[in-house]
């Protein structure tokens, strides 16, 4: 639902947010705004401290495995070190500012990414994974890019990855954008965190190739779509965004992009119906980074993501939200998606607001991928 605003309201949010971008803020709105907003559409704060000494205090410990350093399952209890266990341990402690490690514990995590190396190609792998190998290898080459860590072999990548035109667009962009966009956004990750791979004429190719692929009507990435958008172009759009914020690249359409998200939120807060956590940040993500730019409907992106904090505070960050959220067999990196939206709601709605005792810090402002 749309917060109501009478016009000279909503032209005074919005100035105040195009003042804000022609600074270079990194935030859309100052504290006080954040303020006088939250009055507008009768919000609350959110006091995440408790759900973040949970996290250091009993969830890290309860998936650790006993007498390998730096090893972590995809659960707790887990007994089998996971790459989705290490890799998302290294983005929840980096997120809420635990990630400081010594020169032992920073050797200690190097041989921890290389149990899922293949020393051949340089790639990582989880056994058992749904993900594409480019998510696997992208998410892993991110999570050490956190502790300035480099894969221990050559990062090499196949032939078909040269032309970059092709590749994209040999992807199905009408009925599966969402999940090849692991494959497609990986690729732009890798080449962008291997420093050997880096070629501006690449980049070039890549994002003049991912323009074409936007759609006027909805704003998002995506072929022969609904013109209102759908939920597979949400997922997937996200995951070109952080490389196009990465590069301060602006993605085309920004007012559609935010008309659209917005509409399709559903009643419940969310924007999936078994997707909770991680479309919630990927929209969250797209309104709040477009609206950098673009202060387009400020009040009603507010009022969206306030909304979406009701339903995650109570389904995940609450005592018994998180006693059966984060007991599955992929809780470690369902924790990353939750700690992220929080991160991303502070920033954009203020810490007077989402209160935790220090700032989180969201990985995608550091390098392109989750």
């Amino acid at each position: 639902m749309e917060a109501k605003y009478s016009r000279s309201e909503f032209l005074r949010i919005c100035a105040g947010a195009a003042a804000l971008s022609a600074t270079g803020m990194t935030k859309v709105a100052s504290a006080a705004q954040v303020g006088k907003a939250s009055h507008d559409v009768h919000l609350r704060a959110y006091d995440l401290r408790e759900f973040v000494h949970w996290i250091n205090e009993e969830f890290e410990p309860s998936v650790r495995l006993v007498g390998r350093p730096k090893c972590y399952a995809s659960h707790p209890g887990g007994t089998i070190a996971a790459l989705y266990g290490v890799a998302d341990m290294v983005c929840v402690l980096y997120t809420i500012g635990a990630l400081a490690p010594s020169a032992g514990e920073l050797a200690e995590w190097r041989d921890a990414f290389e149990l899922f190396e293949n020393p051949k190609t340089g790639w990582f792998r989880e056994k058992n994974s749904d993900l594409a190998p480019e998510h696997n290898t992208a998410f892993a080459l991110a999570a050490m890019q956190l502790l300035n860590l480099s894969p221990r072999y050559k990062v090499k990548m196949g032939r078909e990855y040269s032309d970059i035109r092709g590749y994209l667009k040999s992807l199905d962009w009408r009925t599966n954008v969402y999940r090849e966009s692991h494959k497609g956004a990986g690729i732009g990750s890798i080449y962008t965190l291997v420093r050997d791979l880096r070629s501006p004429e690449w980049f070039d190719s890549y994002f003049s190739t991912c323009d074409g692929l936007f759609d006027a009507n909805n704003g998002l990435m995506g072929q022969g779509k609904p013109a209102k958008g759908d939920i597979d172009q949400v997922g997937g759009t996200f995951h070109y965004s952080f490389l196009y914020r990465y590069f301060n690249r602006r993605m085309p359409y920004p007012e559609k992009r935010i008309d659209t998200v917005l509409r399709l939120q559903q009643a419940d807060g969310y924007w999936s119906p078994t997707n909770h956590l991680w479309m919630t940040l990927d929209a969250i993500y797209l309104m709040t980074r477009t609206l950098r730019f673009c202060p387009h409907r400020l009040g009603d992106v507010q009022a969206s993501v306030r909304k979406a904090l009701d339903a995650v505070e109570r389904d995940f960050y609450s005592p018994s939200g998180r006693k059966t959220s984060f007991a599955k067999d992929d809780a470690v990196h369902s924790l990353t998606a939750a700690i992220s939206i929080a991160a991303e709601s502070q920033q954009f709605l203020g810490a007077d607001v989402v209160i935790t005792d220090w700032p989180l810090k969201l990985v995608l402002d550091r390098r392109p991928f989750i």
